[in-house]
């Protein structure tokens, strides 16, 4: 028998918690520090409003209606809309989807590792039982050690492992219940710390504040490549932060039982997602501006300025322990519904008990994180092209293979069995209006995929 989540609740906060991770608190502050602030931010709130919800809705439904892994779901939902569907929309939007969370999980795995490794020292700084300084070479020592981000990672794999193992309402959903509000509470208390900041209005001002010329508004003109520059960058976040680009959504939506409200559902995940984001911006920006150093300075800013950031302030370093325990939580529940995708598919292929194919997936993930590291610290010198395995992973996960996996079940959904998808909202989620029907199926038939092609085709 097919798992199912035990409550509306434990589902919405599962699924928020799969969105809800290192792409909220580490990567949304960096991104909006580069491009533009509250430019960058409100462009992000029309894409997850405007396509990430639509999206988000269907590819729940898709799930549902299948009550299969990926690979299968797309020939079962063809079925029963009738279609004759070719192998060719599995191999696409299921097996693609599968080894990209297997690539995505191991680079994940590896930062994940860090964050634990920081929480460890932020810690031990704070019960006063280690002398390391915080400074600007913490990282350089963190990432210099293959063994030491070794350890980190493989005791991660552990931990998520035990819980996947116990199952969907055992596992987790009872761990999601547990840990999203603490999430919440530790956002809401770094917020209040920091807004109230000498200085940090400055900082709020420009993560709220949009400014025009960062999205090509001058009083000369529009600049229509900046715009779509920014755009594109904001629709890749809203992709990554809401786990569309994996079989994540859909095998959640696969333990839905038919009584669920969707649409709410949706809307839930979504508003919680969005809201971690906002209020990771205003911890890091404000931060960021108090003590004078730059917005923009990209992926580093986490874990190199934020700890020299911490390293100045009264109470610097509790602070900086619950800063990157917050930043674990989120990470953590996000590794759970990568590696729940993968496991989903594993049991179904291999025709096996969860436990096996939890400890498949663990295998699977150990290798990988090992030569990623191997690579990434140059033990064993593999390149592709110029860069080791974690940045071309990052860099090709993100920029095509999410984006390619997203838009096949996009272009299946709407032009292949958009009546069935449509339908199975109605269970729960009452009469659909025909301008909801009209502009989801403009989403999944054309907009979204001409967003994906265009972001695909013009990645730096």
């Amino acid at each position: 028998m097919r798992a199912k989540w035990g409550s509306k609740l434990g589902f919405i906060l599962a699924t928020a918690g799969s969105a809800i991770g290192l792409g909220n608190i580490w990567r949304f502050p960096y991104l909006a520090g580069q491009y533009g602030g509250g430019a960058f931010l409100l462009l992000y709130l029309i894409c997850v409003f405007v396509l990430g919800y639509f999206m988000l809705t269907a590819k729940l439904a898709f799930g549902r209606v299948a009550q299969t892994n990926l690979v299968d779901g797309f020939r079962v939902v063809g079925e029963r809309a009738g279609q004759k569907v070719s192998p060719v929309w599995g191999w696409l939007g299921g097996w693609i989807g599968f080894i990209t969370g297997l690539l995505i999980a191991a680079v994940y795995i590896v930062v994940i590792g860090w964050t634990l490794s920081y929480v460890i020292e932020g810690g031990a700084l704070f019960l006063g039982l280690s002398r390391h300084p915080i400074d600007e070479h913490l990282f350089e020592r963190l990432v210099a050690s293959f063994g030491y981000q070794l350890f980190w990672s493989l005791l991660c794999i552990v931990l998520t492992t035990f819980i996947l193992v116990k199952g969907v309402k055992k596992g987790i959903e009872r761990v999601s219940l547990y840990l999203m509000p603490i999430l919440f509470f530790l956002l809401l208390f770094l917020v209040i710390w920091m807004i109230f900041l000498p200085g940090a209005g400055r900082g709020v001002a420009f993560f709220l504040k949009p400014d025009w010329t960062r999205l090509g508004f001058t009083a000369t003109g529009f600049d229509a490549s900046v715009f779509f520059n920014v755009l594109l960058v904001v629709f890749g976040q809203a992709i990554y932060s809401l786990s569309l680009g994996m079989g994540v959504v859909f095998v959640y939506g696969s333990y839905l039982p038919q009584q669920t409200d969707i649409k709410s559902s949706a809307r839930w995940v979504v508003g919680l997602d969005t809201l971690v984001a906002f209020l990771s911006g205003l911890i890091v920006l404000p931060a960021v501006f108090v003590f004078d150093l730059d917005p923009g300075q990209g992926p580093s800013l986490s874990f190199v300025s934020l700890p020299l950031i911490f390293a100045q302030m009264t109470g610097g370093r509790f602070l900086m322990f619950i800063f990157f325990v917050l930043l674990f939580l989120a990470a953590l529940t996000s590794l759970l519904s990568i590696c729940e995708a993968s496991i989903n598919l594993t049991m179904d292929m291999l025709k096996t008990t969860r436990t096996k194919a939890a400890l498949c997936v663990a295998a699977v993930n150990g290798i990988g994180v090992t030569v990623i590291l191997l690579s990434f610290t140059n033990i064993i010198g593999l390149k592709i092209g110029e860069e080791n395995l974690f940045d071309f992973v990052n860099r090709v996960t993100g920029a095509y293979m999410m984006p390619l996996m997203i838009c096949v079940c996009c272009l299946f959904m709407g032009w292949k069995v958009y009546p069935v998808i449509i339908g199975n909202l109605g269970q729960g989620s009452g009469h659909q209006s025909k301008t909801f029907k009209t502009y989801l199926k403009w989403v999944l038939c054309l907009l979204a995929p001409a967003v994906i092609v265009i972001s695909a085709l013009f990645q730096k």
